[in-house]
């Protein structure tokens, strides 16, 4: 499956707007497994430049068809580009559970640990969830959230971290394509004000 990331965030103060997309390549090897492969280029008022790439593994050991619900565990490996930015690697869980036929939940917890050039010390850690409410012809709409809770080694308080919130919807569009849209506005003074995303996928 190819996947087809942007966001923009529109700053303002004098600051510059920031820009950026990534590209997506995932690929089952079995009914659990599976690897993606992801790149990601950014521009903040300057030139478009490559970012990172970054590999993943993911291992579903709950299914919702025995267990009443999904869950996965992701090991992720980040290398940046250029020798002053770090490289990371991360551990995320995930969950998604459809509470009932139409409402839908998902969660995130991930956390890792930055390497080599002006690395942070700690472990990071980030929250995500979504829920989302089925309206019929594939489409859902709904709310969702991302938390940026900065390190063990300093978690600083609620206005220090980065939390976001705002309504998403997701639409499948047919023939293997889907697309989904979301807007994201700050909760606390370290996070963006805006943040507009979009996600269009296509399924082999």
């Amino acid at each position: 499956m190819w996947e087809y990331r942007t966001s923009f965030e529109p700053n303002d103060g004098g600051q510059e707007d920031v820009f950026a997309h990534r590209l997506h390549y995932q690929h089952a090897l079995n009914g659990q497994s599976r690897l993606r492969l992801i790149g990601l280029q950014s521009d903040s008022g300057g030139d478009l430049e490559f970012r990172y790439m970054r590999v993943e593994y993911q291992y579903q050991y709950l299914e919702d068809e025995e267990a009443g619900w999904d869950s996965a565990l992701r090991f992720e490996l980040q290398l940046a580009e250029g020798d002053n930015l770090p490289h990371r690697f991360r551990v995320a869980w995930s969950g998604k559970i459809d509470v009932t036929d139409r409402w839908q939940l998902r969660a995130n917890l991930i956390t890792g640990r930055e390497f080599h050039s002006g690395a942070d010390s700690g472990l990071s850690v980030e929250t995500r969830w979504q829920a989302t409410y089925a309206l019929g012809g594939g489409t859902r709409i709904g709310i969702e959230s991302f938390n940026d809770l900065n390190s063990t080694d300093d978690f600083g308080s609620f206005n220090q971290q980065e939390h976001q919130v705002g309504p998403v919807m997701k639409l499948k569009l047919g023939r293997g394509w889907s697309v989904d849209f979301s807007y994201l506005f700050g909760l606390s003074d370290e996070a963006p004000d805006e943040n507009l995303r979009m996600q269009l996928k296509y399924s082999l």
